[in-house]
């Protein structure tokens, strides 16, 4: 059972923030550039998600230096980032996305369908 958002710590969370490394990416705008993220999730270690319209990769993948505990072995000179990380605003506690894509199928239907909506709202115009 996880904790209270406002009791939150790092207490008892297998050290999610410590398996994968997140970074924005541009929305992809072309055919190509769509294709080339369906593409890349045919690798295991790779998602997207959008986060309030906004779009993220996420590399899956251990920090080098946890333990067998999911303890970090460099507290003390750990990161700027791992030091500035805030418990309650992690997916410990809630889902970091609104849409997450795991797989180039789930991906491309998501292409698909919003080609198909822009398709209708191209039609209702004319």
């Amino acid at each position: 059972m996880r904790p209270e958002k406002e009791k939150a710590t790092c207490e008892g969370c297998p050290a999610l923030c410590c398996y994968g490394v997140e970074h924005s990416i541009p929305p992809p705008r072309t055919k190509t550039e769509e294709d080339d993220l369906v593409w890349q999730l045919h690798f295991t270690n790779t998602r997207f998600f959008i986060r309030s319209r906004r779009w993220y990769m996420i590399v899956h993948g251990g920090c080098r230096y946890l333990n067998e505990n999911n303890r970090c072995t460099i507290y003390a000179r750990r990161p700027d980032v791992c030091r500035e990380h805030n418990p309650p605003d992690c997916e410990y506690f809630f889902e970091i996305f609104d849409v997450m894509f795991e797989t180039p199928e789930k991906l491309q239907r998501y292409f698909d369908n919003r080609r198909k909506k822009r398709g209708a709202g191209q039609k209702g115009r004319a």
